[in-house]
C-alpha cells in the first residue's frame, strides 16, 4: 500500500518517467481511513488504447472509483 515512511509514499515515479513506457494508476478502492489504494500499470510503447481500455473496463467491473467529496459532477 505504499511505503509509509518515504515522503512520496509510492513508486509510481521510477519506471514510465524514466523509460518512456506509458504508465496509468487503477484505482483499487481504499485501505484504512478511506485512503486510496492503486494498481500501477505499465505498458509497451504505444499500447496507450489499450491501457485506456483494461482500466476502463476494470472500473466498471468494480465500481472502486468514488470521485472526490469536494467536487461536484461535471456536466
Amino acid at each position: 500500500m505504499g511505503d509509509l515512511k518515504n515522503p512520496h509514499g509510492d513508486n509510481s515515479q521510477k519506471i514510465p518517467p524514466h523509460t518512456g513506457l506509458p504508465g496509468m494508476n487503477i484505482s483499487l478502492g481504499f485501505t484504512y481511513g478511506s485512503l486510496p489504494s492503486w494498481l500501477r500499470m505499465v505498458g509497451r510503447l504505444f499500447a496507450e488504447p489499450e491501457m485506456i481500455r483494461i482500466a476502463y473496463s476494470y472500473e466498471q467491473a468494480t465500481r472502486h472509483r468514488h470521485p472526490p467529496e469536494k467536487f461536484p459532477d461535471i456536466e
